[in-house]
């Protein structure tokens, strides 16, 4: 794990402090959107990833169980799932989008209605826009 500078290093010299460079905080990362098509796999990749300590999941059907499926992964980060109504996993007196959200320092949004043929990108945005801000998905 160490190089075999810095283990002679520790070794000489006892009373030094030995940093690490890595990182001892972690980051919690929200993804809004985690059940579906792009959600799913976004998820995955990022329970991967070293650099997340916690990965919390949220959508309007079907997180805990992608949360479920997430923890199994043998990583050291933790997995949740929100619904906006009760249900979650683990099971806990917090649901919805602010337990989601709460302590996160990466909110990602793969959520959204698919373009449609004809439809410029101007519409897409416009479409997925007004649905978030009529609040009809989160």
């Amino acid at each position: 794990m160490f190089t075999t500078a810095a283990r002679r290093f520790v070794q000489t010299n006892a009373a030094a402090r030995f940093y690490s460079s890595t990182s001892a905080m972690g980051k919690k990362v929200a993804v809004l959107g985690a059940a579906g098509g792009i959600g799913q796999p976004l998820s995955l990749l990022l329970k991967l990833s070293p650099h997340i300590t916690e990965l919390s999941c949220y959508d309007i059907v079907g997180t805990p169980g992608v949360a479920a499926d997430l923890s199994h992964i043998p990583t050291a980060s933790t997995v949740t799932g929100s619904l906006p109504a009760p249900g979650s996993w683990p099971p806990s007196h917090d649901t919805g989008i602010e337990a989601a959200l709460k302590g996160a320092s990466v909110v990602v949004i793969p959520a959204g209605v698919p373009r449609k043929p004809g439809m410029t990108r101007d519409d897409l945005f416009n479409t997925n826009a007004g649905t978030f801000k009529s609040n009809e998905c989160y």
